[in-house]
């Protein structure tokens, strides 16, 4: 396993921040909604006896339909809202919620918990009304908790990403971990996309104009020379590709999305 000094220190965020909050918004990508949402926050918030909301962001990069979906089978666990700080989805939904928790009187802690890059600054930053958050295709931007002021009584605290003991592949898979930390991106961007194909493949034909094949070393190589993505030699550039490919993914480029 990889990087089990960061993933205590980031559980260890998680703790202060849920022993801290009253309130849990966990946010997931709403590409990947189920993927994306961290057990170990959720069991956290559970034996806390923390109340738990998912919210699910990035939903205009979603078919409504599919969107719908998500949210109907993560409202068997937990109530949720479907959010695109881009196209102002879900704003008057979790509006409503804060002004619910703010008439209980005491003082509320929200706490903006998720994987990095699933969206938590952009969601401060709309609640907010304004730039409190760095927001940024980079995972990992947000450093150390912040307590930001909504309202009289109610407070946001934002977070770092929070990672679980995962292998490198499984966070980039995730859209989590940057393409260029990766000791093997090839191999990363082969597995995207191998999973797009089998989920969604026009997706690759959408993004880059190539027809995927079953064998995806074929598609990435396709995509190399669509690109112009060739090495001195006039040989296709592989790894080039595969961080353009991660890339593309990350940025929500790549329109595919499954449960």
């Amino acid at each position: 396993m990889e990087k089990p000094r960061e993933w205590l220190r980031e559980k260890s965020i998680a703790k202060k921040v849920l022993s801290q909050a009253n309130v849990i918004f966990e946010v997931v990508d709403a590409r990947i909604p189920l993927e994306t949402r961290n057990k170990v926050i959720e069991e956290l918030a559970y034996n806390q006896n923390k109340k738990l909301f998912v919210i699910i962001n990035k939903a205009d990069l979603v078919p409504k339909e599919f969107a719908k979906k998500a949210k109907e089978e993560i409202q068997k666990e937990y109530p949720a809202v479907l959010f695109s700080a881009h196209k102002n989805i879900g704003k008057k939904d979790l509006d409503r919620i804060i002004r619910d928790l703010s008439k209980e009187g005491k003082i509320i802690k929200i706490g903006v918990l998720g994987y990095p890059n699933v969206g938590k600054s952009s969601l401060i930053n709309s609640l907010k009304k304004r730039k409190v958050a760095t927001t940024s295709p980079k995972p990992g931007m947000t450093r150390g908790e912040k307590l930001i002021k909504l309202s009289k009584n109610v407070y946001l605290i934002d977070t770092p990403g929070i990672i679980t003991l995962e292998f490198q592949e499984d966070l980039a898979l995730k859209g989590s971990w940057i393409p260029e930390k990766l000791d093997q991106p090839v191999e990363v961007a082969l597995k995207l996309i191998q999973k797009i194909t089998d989920k969604r493949p026009e997706g690759i034909k959408e993004t880059y104009g190539v027809e995927p094949e079953k064998d995806p070393l074929k598609t990435l190589e396709k995509i190399a020379q669509r690109l112009n993505y060739l090495t001195s030699g006039g040989l296709v550039d592989i790894e080039r590709t595969a961080k353009k490919v991660l890339w593309d993914w990350i940025k929500g480029k790549i329109k595919a999305y499954w449960l």
